[in-house]
């Protein structure tokens, strides 16, 4: 038999567990080399928890962009990215701005949206500049 206190959380919860709709696509772009289950445990869990909190949206994967094959067959690691689901864009980046500095992101992190990011230079974040760096540049 659950608690009928812990069910009455749960219930209250429940919103916060779907996934958003109508939400806007944001990248987060971290300039480290991390593997997939570090970026999730480090950063992709915790900022999906506070995303849904806020309810701005939630953190939706991730993955890592290579470079060229070098005459090794070996690939250096570009960055890694957070797929972020924004229900609000403010809203989003003011969560990611708050959070990504305390879970040690390096500084050159970029929060995108739209054409526009927030760009973090390990001590303070310029915000909405146009974009720097594109996925497909």
């Amino acid at each position: 038999m659950v608690d009928p206190a812990i069910e009455r959380i749960l219930a209250d919860t429940a919103p916060m567990m779907e996934e958003p709709v109508g939400g806007t696509y944001m990248a987060v772009l971290l300039f480290e080399d991390i593997d997939p289950f570090e970026r999730h445990y480090r950063y992709g869990a915790m900022l999906d928890a506070e995303l849904r909190l806020a309810g701005v949206g939630c953190a939706d994967g991730g993955g890592t962009l290579f470079d060229a094959e070098d005459e090794n067959g070996e690939r250096e690691v570009l960055f890694t990215v957070l797929d972020i689901e924004a229900t609000d864009i403010d809203g989003a980046r003011t969560v990611l701005r708050a959070h990504l500095p305390e879970l040690g992101c390096p500084a050159g992190t970029l929060v995108q949206f739209d054409t526009l990011e927030d760009r973090y230079d390990g001590t303070v974040w310029h915000l909405a500049e146009p974009r720097s760096f594109k996925e497909d540049d």
